[in-house]
């Protein structure tokens, strides 16, 4: 396994200036602890989470940072039109001098994103395949003419390329749809924090069924938080955790019910990273052995900085070394 930080732009002081700065300090911090990668969410119309440019703030980390890979966790396609997501993405590669990946989702459930973007939710998911379609050949193809059911190009030649040859690119889904389409195109997949160890097993084995062979290039993001006893982390956690848990259970039971079980908070917590360095260390050593990820992001819990950049710290500092080396 390797690791990274998954990056959501937290403002517990609402203070966006600090926010940005704080994050950026943190991606600094991590590229000089040995972290492999960097992700940046895309959060639309909520000021605790203020990254609703995802794109634009990654071409600032490229500028921040050297070696760490930089990512999307993900790209909301549906509001999006793919001239301009293609545009930005090969400047952010060319700005990071290809450490770009591409992450993708149609978004949810958030119904004030359709209702504002005027996008009906049962046209998300097709908008997002057909966008990164058209996203892909923009990006490889010298002059692109597309015509499909939502966008339609007449010899579109994008400016500039990027310096990869494709992009790693990456889908957010449990959608079974969604995940053959993943493994046919080799697009590897992600799972959010909230999302049940449970179903990302599921999840594996749907993509890898529907393409035997081709690597998922599976990404889990986690949430993450220490303590001295496991008693003290849990607590923490679920304390950071309940107002969100609370939010997302009143958004899923009106506007997509069958994600409401994900959010248990007591569930949520046993899949999170939470606990003793010893017992962070044994469950990445559980998660290992049954999911075999090809990165493991890590999302810090506290709203306060200082402990947000002491855990990511002390995970590549006491962690991290007595792990198996990433092949």
């Amino acid at each position: 396994m390797r690791f990274g930080i998954f990056c959501t732009y937290e403002n517990p002081q609402q203070d966006y200036v600090s926010a940005f700065a704080e994050q950026t300090q943190l991606v600094r911090a991590a590229e000089s602890l040995g972290y492999e990668e960097a992700w940046v969410a895309e959060h639309h119309f909520n000021p605790g989470a203020a990254s609703p440019s995802c794109l634009a703030l990654l071409a600032h980390l490229a500028g921040q940072t050297s070696r760490i890979r930089l990512g999307s966790a993900a790209v909301l396609l549906p509001f999006r039109d793919p001239i301009t997501v293609a545009e930005d993405v090969a400047t952010v590669d060319i700005l990071s001098r290809g450490r770009l990946n591409l992450g993708v989702a149609k978004g949810g459930p958030f119904p004030v994103q359709n209702k504002h973007f005027h996008v009906a939710k049962e046209e998300s998911r097709a908008r997002t395949l057909e966008a990164l379609e058209v996203i892909e050949q923009l990006l490889y193809t010298p002059s692109v003419r597309f015509k499909g059911a939502f966008f339609d190009l007449d010899g579109v030649e994008l400016v500039p390329k990027p310096v990869q040859a494709p992009i790693p690119t990456f889908l957010a889904t449990a959608t079974p749809d969604a995940l053959r389409h993943a493994a046919a195109r080799g697009y590897g997949i992600m799972a959010a924090p909230p999302f049940p160890l449970a179903g990302a097993r599921e999840s594996l084995n749907m993509y890898r069924a529907a393409a035997p062979g081709v690597d998922p290039r599976f990404t889990l993001i986690r949430f993450f938080h220490l303590a001295p006893t496991r008693e003290q982390a849990v607590e923490e956690a679920k304390g950071f955790l309940r107002p969100f848990v609370e939010r997302m259970q009143a958004t899923t039971q009106q506007a997509q019910p069958d994600w409401t079980p994900w959010f248990a908070l007591d569930r949520m917590v046993a899949d999170s990273l939470v606990g003793t360095v010893d017992e962070v260390r044994a469950q990445l050593a559980t998660i290992a052995a049954d999911l075999d990820p090809r990165m493991v992001l890590l999302k810090p819990l506290s709203p306060a900085f200082s402990k947000r950049l002491a855990d990511v710290e002390a995970f590549a500092t006491t962690i991290r070394p007595q792990l198996p080396a990433a092949a």
